[in-house]
């Protein structure tokens, strides 16, 4: 099938409502409109890849993406998106970072993948029966600091709790420790292929030193 999407707005955040709900079989879709690279990417860390040719779930998504108003059809039966929804589809399919944050407490793990293109940033948040919130991102804040602010806030609620940081194209495995230390931050490099290894950690730290180890692991 063919596909176009418009975005009306240039800057990321502007104009976009505070989230869109988006169905597993629709964000395959939407990954499906730009097929490439960062798409394949993007599918890879919302454990999507395996459905990416699935012409049923395709079929499904396209069929609810345009009975609730996100999608449209044109004469020649191609699928149409704008607005909001098309730049989620921008930002999914031309994606040149991708970072896993890991909000950790003693009994569960709640997860958000920043995805990062030229023109849009957004955040990607599951939810319960394989949907997803997608958010904007601040388009006055820099991507490391909206991580940074993901996890503190995360912190506050939860003071007992941690967080992981991870470049999602990261050649090395390494993923960020930060949790709090008394009045500080405390910060650890972690293996995803050594995981068993102990995290070394750095503890006492100020904001301003826990947002440039994120900017390490980002590799910004």
């Amino acid at each position: 099938m063919t596909e176009t999407t418009t975005a009306h707005s240039s800057s990321a955040g502007q104009g976009f409502p505070d989230a869109i709900g988006f169905g597993f079989a629709e964000l395959l879709v939407l990954l499906n409109l730009r097929r490439g690279p960062a798409a394949n990417a993007s599918a890879k860390a919302l454990r999507l890849e395996g459905e990416l040719d699935d012409a049923s779930l395709l079929s499904a998504g396209a069929s609810s993406l345009v009975a609730r108003g996100a999608a449209s059809v044109g004469g020649d039966r191609e699928l149409s998106v704008d607005g909001p929804v098309a730049a989620v589809t921008h930002a999914l399919t031309e994606a040149d970072k991708l970072v896993q944050i890991n909000l950790l407490t003693a009994g569960s793990v709640d997860n958000v993948l920043s995805v990062e293109s030229p023109e849009y940033r957004i955040l990607l948040q599951p939810r319960a029966y394989l949907s997803w919130f997608a958010m904007a991102q601040r388009p006055d804040t820099t991507p490391a600091e909206a991580n940074f602010f993901i996890v503190r806030k995360h912190l506050e609620d939860n003071p007992d709790g941690g967080a992981t940081i991870r470049l999602f194209q990261g050649a090395d495995g390494k993923q960020l420790l930060v949790k709090r230390g008394g009045e500080g931050w405390i910060v650890g490099y972690g293996s995803l292929d050594a995981p068993s290894e102990p995290i070394r950690e750095i503890s006492g730290l100020t904001d301003d030193q826990v947002l440039d180890h994120i900017r390490l692991i980002r590799q910004d």
